[in-house]
């Protein structure tokens, strides 16, 4: 048996982004479009039930299509999915759902929505705060940062986030924003000061979570645990600081979807990272050479920065940074004549991309080669920011050093003064 007329349609017209929420991703409204994150820039219009994978240049109509695209599904497996599990009811025979909703082949009228304005950030007093983040934290060389807080298209603005600034014939036309706090997720509602005897658990970080959304509803326990992007500790007293333990094995042992995990302990660890509003169409873009022959493409100005720290000597090009995975920007700087390297993540998502343009880019393949994500990442591998017990000792060494030099210079002064010994003649 197939499935009727009816039942397509009825699976169709299911919401896209409601069955990827209900399967556990995440989605955000960007710019009149639902992001579902996961698939390289899945967007979805649920007024015109239309979604379009950026990074791999698909598309369609309908939750069915989407599924088989995105998924992987069959047809039929696809309908059965977005029927909950509904089975064939009629022996109707199957059809072309494109051509049942758009008879010429035309897709239905977007509606047109209000473009938002883009308001100028407010600039604080002093970029001291995103000088610290980018040279401490991102271990972005001072001279690289000071070279665009100089240009003008990186600043701090009053909020204490670092603002990329995208100009166009002069007129700045939007941002892109990075947050200066370390990611941190906290779980369990105790204070850590309120803890007594406190024992200090490590453990990974989708574990940590699976622990916190366990032990949630646990109103005696008295714990608290903080999870960090490679990180996450865990303090409780000594009697509960036991079965956190046994709860920590038991999640490791088990047969739990770490994978499903992690990416939403990555979700939850998202730092204050977008684009501001009024920014669609534009990308941020530093030219330092007069008249660039080529542009390295990035998807965040992070990346682009470490990037120029890693290669101060690049020469006759441009950098921009995408905001994401975005094509048209490419293809933009592809009518210019631009020879485009695409310096994007290391991930499923960043090879689709590159694979969509095929030979008309080059792509870098540094990260890949050092087995890291992303450029800051490799910076941050490569440029390792110094432990604070071996700095301290390096000082205590230096002090060590320099107290023994002067000791032996004075007793070298003493030598060559002291005063003669008196010598008498019988």
């Amino acid at each position: 048996m197939l499935y009727s007329d009816e039942q397509i349609q009825r699976a169709n017209d299911q919401s896209i982004t409601d069955f990827f929420r209900s399967m556990g991703y995440s989605a955000d409204y960007e710019s009149g479009e639902m992001h579902i994150h996961g698939f390289g820039g899945l967007k979805v219009d649920e007024e015109r039930k239309l979604f379009h994978i950026h990074s791999r240049q698909v598309g369609g109509y309908g939750l069915v299509y989407c599924l088989q695209t995105a998924l992987g599904m069959s047809y039929p497996e696809a309908i059965k999915t977005a029927l909950n599990g509904e089975m064939p009811n009629s022996n109707t025979k199957d059809f072309s759902y494109t051509k049942r909703q758009f008879p010429n082949g035309e897709l239905p009228p977007k509606r047109e929505k209000p473009v938002k304005e883009f308001i100028m950030p407010q600039r604080d007093k002093n970029n001291r705060r995103i000088f610290s983040y980018l040279t401490q934290e991102r271990r972005i060389s001072p001279q690289v940062v000071n070279e665009l807080i100089n240009t003008g298209l990186l600043f701090q603005d009053v909020k204490g986030n670092a603002i990329f600034l995208d100009i166009k014939d002069g007129v700045p036309c939007g941002a892109e924003f990075h947050g200066t706090g370390r990611k941190k997720y906290t779980i369990g509602k105790t204070k850590y000061a309120e803890i007594e005897n406190r024992t200090v658990i490590k453990t990974e970080p989708y574990i940590a979570y699976q622990v916190g959304e366990i032990l949630k509803d646990e109103k005696d326990m008295k714990f608290v645990g903080y999870i960090y992007e490679n990180e996450a500790n865990i303090a409780a007293n000594e009697q509960d600081a036991k079965l956190i333990t046994d709860i920590i094995e038991a999640v490791r042992n088990s047969d739990i979807d770490k994978e499903m995990l992690e990416s939403t302990v990555k979700q939850k660890l998202k730092s204050f990272n977008g684009v501001a509003e009024g920014t669609a169409g534009n990308f941020f873009e530093y030219v330092k050479f007069p008249n660039p022959q080529g542009a390295y493409v990035f998807e965040s100005a992070i990346d682009m920065m470490s990037f120029m720290h890693l290669h101060p000597n690049a020469q006759n090009c441009e950098f921009v940074s995408m905001g994401g995975l975005k094509p048209s920007v490419v293809e933009t700087l592809l009518q210019r004549g631009l020879k485009v390297a695409l310096c994007v993540d290391n991930d499923e998502k960043g090879k689709y991309f590159c694979e969509s343009f095929g030979d008309r880019c080059t792509v870098f393949t540094e990260c890949h080669k050092h087995g890291v994500k992303d450029f800051n990442e490799l910076l941050q591998k490569l440029n390792p920011k110094k432990n604070f017990t071996d700095t301290v000792k390096r000082i205590s060494e230096w002090s060590y050093r320099v107290q023994e030099k002067a000791a032996a210079a004075k007793e070298a002064l003493y030598e060559n003064n002291k005063p003669l010994k008196t010598q008498y003649v019988r």
